[in-house]
This record gives structure tokens, sequence and C-alpha cells, in this order.
């Protein structure tokens, strides 16, 4: 199988800019996580720029807009922020931008949506329920109250939602500097995540649906325990898949590369194997956390328990939904192979 090749052998720095093609630029940012960076992009257009994805809301990342703004883009209008999904580190300096250069934020409707509910501090209401769902899965006592606890990472990297918004909407194109790109929504890392596809220069500006070297997270969440997000992801990859093989992909983590098919299958894969290993280890019935640990050890952070127990859910509602797997009890639930 071929190996993913990375056409540009320089490396950003955070806050400069960095060529990638003609009228496009990398601009990589801090974010406090493990994953110390995300990579935004700044288009050419028309007498001023396109924003695509903001950053994590910090000091060191206002300072570093600033400097962009004023040195690379010389104030010149921006004229559209779009924002490929909610998650903190892509849509946190959304408004602070829309702010500061009346520009207007485009965005699918439904991240749009799960950004205002994600800024929200939880009601008693949904945090009983939050609890319930770490309960049934087998969490400790003690986890889940640190868990409950634990603020997050919307309460410092989005200040403020965006307040309002352009509509991106599946299948469309948005022109940015007179040429059309090609507008993908996917499910399964966030629930409308939008992609742009140039299909004239054949780039391609990922977000995280896919990414060169890490897999995106895919998470069932407590508000929608029963969901699939996994399915939704296995088939975002056969789409993302019949794009060529000269296709630039330009992604939110890690290096720009080529080779989507390839990528695309290697993170199948990877799914497919967790997906055996579950069903060797569900032979006996076994809770939600105990799946966790096989598959992703018991030496977790707070912040990777709570995503690692969101992938081992989407793995296991995966297989209820293709009938391989069942689940029963009612206070802790019990996994089991058929």
């Amino acid at each position: 199988m071929g190996m993913l090749t990375f056409p540009i052998a320089s490396k950003p720095e955070f806050g400069l800019p960095m060529k990638v093609e003609e009228g496009i630029f990398l601009l990589k940012m801090p974010i406090p996580y493990a994953l110390d960076h995300i990579n935004l992009w700044l288009l050419r257009d028309g007498e001023g720029w396109t924003i695509i994805d903001s950053g994590f809301y910090s000091e060191e990342a206002t300072l570093l807009w600033n400097k962009v703004l004023v040195d690379f883009c010389h104030n010149e209008p921006i004229q559209k922020i779009i924002i490929t999904h909610f998650h903190p580190d892509h849509v946190g300096m959304a408004q602070w931008l829309a702010h500061k250069t009346n520009a207007p934020v485009h965005m699918s409707q439904i991240e749009f949506l799960t950004t205002q509910m994600a800024c929200q501090e939880y009601s008693k209401q949904q945090k009983a329920r939050r609890r319930e769902y770490f309960e049934r899965f087998g969490l400790a006592q003690e986890d889940i109250q640190q868990l409950q606890d634990k603020v997050g990472g919307y309460v410092t990297g989005v200040p403020e939602a965006p307040t309002s918004y352009q509509r991106l909407v599946d299948g469309q194109s948005l022109l940015i500097n007179g040429e059309p790109w090609h507008l993908l929504q996917f499910n399964g890392h966030s629930p409308g995540h939008i992609c742009l596809h140039n299909k004239q220069r054949d780039l391609l500006v990922s977000g995280d649906q896919i990414l060169p070297n890490i897999s995106p997270n895919v998470s069932v969440n407590f508000y929608e325990s029963d969901a699939d997000p996994l399915a939704d992801y296995l088939s975002s990859l056969d789409t993302l898949a019949t794009l060529g093989a000269d296709t630039v992909v330009l992604p939110s983590h890690g290096r720009i590369f080529k080779g989507i098919k390839e990528r695309a299958t290697m993170l199948k894969e990877g799914h497919r194997k967790s997906l055996d290993q579950i069903l060797a280890f569900c032979q006996q019935a076994r809770s939600g956390l105990e799946v966790l640990h096989m598959l992703y050890g018991k030496r977790l952070s707070l912040f990777n328990l709570s995503l690692a127990t969101g992938e081992a859910m989407a793995h296991l509602n995966y297989l209820i939904g293709t009938g391989e797997v069942t689940r029963s009890g009612d206070l802790v639930y019990q996994y089991k192979t058929n």
C-alpha cells in the first residue's frame, strides 16, 4: 500500500503564516493540550482575506492574532471566518475575530447550534444524566465525581459562542477569491463537520475529519447515549477515499499530506482492529470500563478518560448496531458478543 507523502518540507512556527500555495497560508497556533498546535488557514479573498478556523482562546493567541491581522494581513478586510466544527480549538476565537474584524462567521447549522449548547453550563438534570451515563459505563464513583467537577475546555477556550452566522450547506459551494470550494459535511468526529474541497486545485481543507498521524476522537455523548457516530465516521472515510490520489490535504493537526485513500484505509483498519479486539474480549460479559481498560490501558488522565469513555462507547454501540454484541443490565451495562 502506498505511503503518505508530505509535499512541504519546512515546518511552520507559531503565529507566522507559511505559504502553502498561491494565496493559501498555514497559520499554526498554540493550544493547551498534549496535541500542542492547530493549523488554521488564511486564504487570499479579493481585496482581503478569508480565515478558516480560529484557534483556542488565550492571551497568547490574541497577541498572535493581533500581530497577524496587522503585520501579515495589513489590516485588509476579513471577508469570512469559516469554522469547520464546534470543538474549542476550532471555534474558540471565532466571536473574538468576528467582533474585531466585522467578518461574518460561516458554519453548518448543527455546528453553530452545538456551539451554543457547549458554551452553556449544565443544568442539574443534565448533570444527573451525565452521571448516570458514566455509572452505566462502569466508571468508579471518585472518577465520576472528578469528571463532574472538571472545568471543560469551553469555559476557558471559548469565552463567547458566535452570536450569528451564515449557514454552510453540504454539497453547495463557497466562493473564495472567485474560486469555488465544494462543501462536504460529515458526522462522526462532530455532528456536522465541514470540509472544503477546491476541485480545480485538488486541495482539501479537512479539519479534523482526516488527519495524517492521529485518529480523530469519535465519541458518544451523554445526551445521545445510543448514537452510532462510528458508523457515520467510517462512511465519511469511504467518501473521502474517493478523492483523487493527487489531492493535497490541509489538516487541522499535523503536516500537509498526500495519500488520502491510503490514510482513510489506515484509519478504517485501526477501528476494525479495535472492534475485533472487543468481540474477542466480550466472549464473556464485560462492563464498558473493562472494555476501555482493554483498549486504552488503565493509566489515563481525567481528560483522556472522558475521551476514551466516549470512544469505547462508540465502538460498543457500533457492534450493537451490527448485531454482533448485546447490551444487558440496568445499573451497569454488560456487553457480550453474540
